[in-house]
């Protein structure tokens, strides 16, 4: 059955570009900051899921980041190095810096010393053992600015970079031991980015675009390669160092390999060129190595993994953390979040002929287009198999628009502060939004017309702010999670909003930090369930009774954290789809759990992107996974074969083949979106999709390095 689609185009928020990248190899978490202070915790132990988030606040900087084992640590331009709380996902401790801003931050190999150069030249060294960050000493004073810094692999040595020079440092007495002129011809040279290998060799990158080898110990330059023709601001050794990457603001990618030489009975290693990689077309700030992926981020926002042989790139493109987006079905609203203000839009209408079918203006064959850059590697499209119905070319009919989508309302935070989350009520009454220290509650009145719009404040009392919120069917009852409790609070659109239920999660949830906070809507048992899962992978359930919620349920624990959950209402049950791409269907009723068969199918299992929503067919057995790139159905129900015997008892031979029958009968539709935020249903054949134009972020990002083509 054809759906009336709402494909909405004019939701652009700003893309941040990233300044910096930490990467912590014991538990596969990476740490970025853009450039509105936010920073973001990415889980790479699968597909590449956004675990956590900080907003930033306004007129504050982030420069450099470090991982201290478990522990997060941060600096920039406010000249403070801070330590983050990743429970509460706030500053857990703050160490004032002589030297004021600073631009660089570096971690010894046992985790034991922070090291943190400053714009006046002073080296700030800090211990940071048994969970506290201790003073240490400052190194001798340097003229200019420090830049970079790098430990060597022993710690007893910091290697950092600054204007026309490349210092050589002893940790324990805070004396230079070697001093590297870069600077040639009396132009002055800026040192970006550092690289220590274990055999005391130094890697530099420029601002000239030269890539050069330093013998620390000498203080004698090896070798140097004109790689890019201007800054390079980043570098990225594998751990065995035999590759290397750089790339800064001529944002091809370049690869080093280390290769032998043998003269007569002498052996000698050199770097040489091995590829390069057209991915960015802006500044590449920051690269990172996991495994056999290359992480790549800078000016345009994007979060970009490759890999070569064979060439294989996936994009993450800059969005607002979700929830993005909310729907009243039934007035057909529109919650649109920003960085650090809302829009809530009315829906277009569509036009109705006499016999209560929709009006058709012209009908569309839709191809995929390719990017006009040529040369820019594009992401690497799944492989898919002939039996699976992927829309690469499609017939779309477009319906005649009698009302065009208003914007009714504009909100803005208050102090400009990030939003951490927000909802729109089901009535479409109510707006409610969190910062991190302010909860705001917004009635909407508007006519029908449209003409007349106004919004009221709603008194809370008892919720100072929140990490995630939901309402009830009704819109009468909320539900906010805060610190490790959900408040429980009742709704008067007129009186205001009470808490009158607190529960402590502590039981339930190891992690005070909350990923998904679900609520159900209209069941047959007339139950409504509540469900909350956290950053360990821990979903726990309550159940409303007629004065509170009860607990009801903990599901069993999984390996990884939960990507995305829905609560199918007409079946009662719980879908969690992870980040290692399995679905689990729980069924609330009978307390047990099964994986979804079309989870077994290879073109689900190929993914290399998670799911970030998971929304139940309105009139059909299946279910709707949305990720950034694309929408997928999956139609659980198996095709029965007509011609088998249903009487015969099936051997086991012959159950294990219709399991195979069932799997490959369950359908899969692919439909490619780039770049898909958000979908919703209105109505069983009605459906709204919020769409990012890949072309709408270029327009918004500065411009990038010129380049000669042709010699033109």
């Amino acid at each position: 059955m054809a759906c009336k689609l709402h494909r909405v185009r004019f939701y652009n928020p700003k893309p941040e570009q990233i300044n910096c990248v930490t990467y912590n190899k014991s538990s596969k978490l990476m740490a970025l900051a853009r450039r509105d202070a936010s920073i973001e915790i990415w889980d790479l132990n699968y597909a590449p899921y956004l675990l956590k988030f900080i907003p930033g606040e306004e007129n504050t900087s982030v420069e450099a980041l470090g991982w201290v084992n478990h522990r997060l640590l941060s600096t920039g331009l406010g000249g403070a190095l801070v330590e983050w709380d990743m429970d509460t996902l706030s500053i857990k401790s703050t160490i004032i810096l002589t030297g004021y801003a600073a631009w660089c931050l570096d971690v010894n190999s046992t985790h034991t010393l922070v090291a943190v150069g400053t714009e006046q030249g002073y080296i700030n060294l800090y211990s940071v053992e048994n969970d506290e960050i201790v003073y240490r000493r400052l190194f001798d004073k340097q003229e200019g600015r420090v830049l970079c810094c790098k430990f060597d692999n022993t710690g007893s040595v910091l290697v950092t970079g600054s204007i026309d020079t490349i210092r050589v440092w002893n940790v324990e007495t805070g004396h230079a031991t070697c001093r590297m002129s870069v600077s040639r011809r009396g132009k002055e040279t800026i040192v970006w980015c550092l690289a220590v290998l274990s055999d005391n060799t130094v890697v530099s990158g420029d601002s000239y675009g030269r890539l050069t080898f330093w013998d620390s110990n000498l203080g004698d330059q090896i070798e140097s390669y004109k790689s890019h023709k201007s800054n390079i601001l980043s570098i990225a050794v594998s751990d065995d160092e035999s590759s290397l990457y750089c790339s800064g603001t001529d944002p091809v990618i370049m690869n080093f390999v280390k290769v032998s030489n043998t003269t007569g009975k002498q052996t000698s290693a050199q770097w040489v060129k091995n590829v390069q990689r057209n991915i960015h077309e802006h500044d590449v700030r920051a690269l990172v190595i996991n495994g056999d992926k290359l992480i790549s981020v800078g000016a345009d926002g994007y979060l970009t993994l490759s890999s070569y042989p064979p060439k294989w790139v996936m994009r993450i493109p800059p969005m607002v953390p979700p929830p993005r987006s909310s729907v009243c079905p039934q007035k057909k609203l529109l919650l649109l979040r920003y960085s650090n203000y809302l829009e809530v839009w009315k829906l277009g209408s569509y036009a109705i002929n006499e016999s209560g079918n929709v009006t058709i203006t012209n009908v569309n064959m839709n191809v995929k287009q390719q990017d006009s850059n040529n040369e820019l590697e594009q992401d690497t499209e799944i492989d898919v198999k002939n039996d699976i119905n992927i829309e690469k070319q499609h017939e779309t009919k477009s319906l005649k628009v009698t009302v065009k989508p208003v914007k009714l309302v504009s909100i803005q935070t208050k102090g400009n502060k990030q939003i951490k989350c927000c909802e729109l009520s089901p009535s479409g009454e109510l707006i409610v939004y969190s910062t991190d220290s302010n909860f705001r509650m917004l009635k909407l009145d508007c006519d029908e017309d449209q003409t007349n719009v106004s919004l009221a404040k709603v008194l809370v009392n008892g919720l100072p702010s929140c990490d995630r919120v939901a309402f009830t069917a009704d819109s009468r009852t909320m539900v906010a999670y805060r610190n490790g409790e959900l408040k429980v609070l009742q709704v008067d659109p007129e009186a205001g909003a009470t808490v009158v239920q607190s529960i402590s999660c502590e039981k339930y949830l190891r992690s005070k930090c909350i990923l998904h906070l679900n609520i159900s809507k209209n069941t047959p048992s007339k139950k409504v369930y509540l469900v909350a899962a956290d950053t360990e992978g821990d979903v726990a359930v309550w159940v409303k009774k007629p004065k509170k919620f009860e607990f009801y349920v903990s599901l069993p624990k999984y390996r990884c954290v939960p990507s995305t959950l829905t609560i199918d209402d007409k079946n009662e049950k719980l879908i969690i789809a992870y980040v290692d791409q399995e679905i689990i269907e729980y069924d609330l009723i009978k307390s047990k759990a099964r994986k979804c068969e079309v989870c077994e199918r290879p073109e689900w299992r190929a993914r290399t992107a998670a799911a970030m929503a998971l929304v139940t067919h309105p009139t059909r057995d299946a279910l709707l996974a949305r990720d950034d790139t694309s929408l997928w159905l999956l139609d659980s129900s198996p095709q029965t074969d007509n011609h088998q015997d249903k009487t015969e008892e099936p051997s086991p031979k012959k159950k294990n083949t219709e399991k195979k029958i069932s799997n490959l009968n369950a359908q899969i539709k692919i439909i490619p979106i780039k770049y898909l935020a958000g979908f919703h249903w209105l109505s069983d054949d009605e459906a709204v999709t919020l769409e990012i134009l890949p072309e709408n972020i270029i327009s918004q990002l500065p411009p990038v390095l010129a380049t000669k083509r042709h010699n033109v």
